[in-house]
This record gives C-alpha cells, sequence and structure tokens, in this order.
C-alpha cells in the first residue's frame, strides 16, 4: 500500500513524506462500505486476522443520510508496513467495501 501525494509520486519517494514509528498504538482505519447484512461482523473477522487485538465494539460507526452506506473508524496497534498493506488488500477484498484509508 503505497501513499501517493497530489504530484502522483510515491509518498516514500517525497522530501514530505509521512513517517510513522512501529509499533503506533491508536492507529485509526477508515473503512467505508455499502450498507450490507452483517458486514460490520465480516469486517470484524478481517480485522481479527491482522489486529487480533482490536475489539470490534468499539468501532465509530456513521450512516450515510439515505442509508446506502455506512463508515468505520477502527483502531488498532500498527505494528508494520506489511501489517497495514495486508489488512488494506483484505479489506478491499470484501465486495460492499468502497474505500479503505
Amino acid at each position: 500500500m503505497a501513499l501517493i501525494t497530489k504530484d502522483g509520486d510515491q509518498a516514500e519517494n517525497a522530501a514530505d513524506a509521512p513517517k510513522i514509528e512501529f509499533p503506533c498504538e491508536n492507529y485509526v482505519i477508515k473503512v467505508v462500505s455499502l450498507e450490507v447484512e452483517d458486514i460490520h461482523v465480516t469486517l470484524a473477522e478481517c480485522f481479527k486476522v491482522h489486529a487480533p487485538e482490536m475489539n470490534p465494539d468499539t468501532a465509530k460507526v456513521n450512516r450515510s443520510s439515505k442509508g446506502r452506506f455506512v463508515s468505520y473508524s477502527f483502531r488498532i496497534v500498527a505494528r508494520s508496513e506489511a501489517q497495514l498493506s495486508a489488512l488494506h488488500g483484505d479489506l478491499m477484498a470484501i465486495e460492499a467495501v468502497k474505500m479503505v484509508m
């Protein structure tokens, strides 16, 4: 998972690349998905694989005004770039998920 700057460069190659010191407590992962049955359970299962210490019941949940989309803010202990990349890939593989930040 590479961060891309507004100029289209990979952030790690950019002079102002954000730096994360691992482990990083309370790292926020935001997920936007369609509002489908059991999506919270599906997301929780994915997080359990990559961040087993995370309690999915503590996620902040916001629903869109028309009820089509739902966004979640999960807090995890980020241990490495590889962990974040694998988590991002697995979350994006879920059909209902539209965005992961």
